[in-house]
């Protein structure tokens, strides 16, 4: 069985791989949930994939665009 070589070691200097830290303010941390029908995630799930994002960015968008624009419509 051939030896495998051992990575080398990071130091603190180099630079980390992998997606970049998320500030406290930026960071969503609160989860809310919402019971849909099959067919209601369905026609979700098509909006968002329309919009060519996921379901969860596009609820939350819709839902803050709705919240914005005030509850008279």
């Amino acid at each position: 069985m051939p030896k495998l070589k051992k990575a080398p070691e990071k130091t603190k200097d180099e630079p980390r791989m992998g997606r970049p830290p998320v500030s406290d303010e930026a960071r969503r941390a609160s989860l809310i949930k919402v019971l849909t029908t099959e067919a209601e995630r369905a026609e979700l799930e098509q909006a968002a994939s329309a919009a060519g994002i996921g379901i969860s960015t596009w609820v939350r968008v819709a839902a803050l665009e709705k919240a914005r624009r005030g509850s008279s419509s």
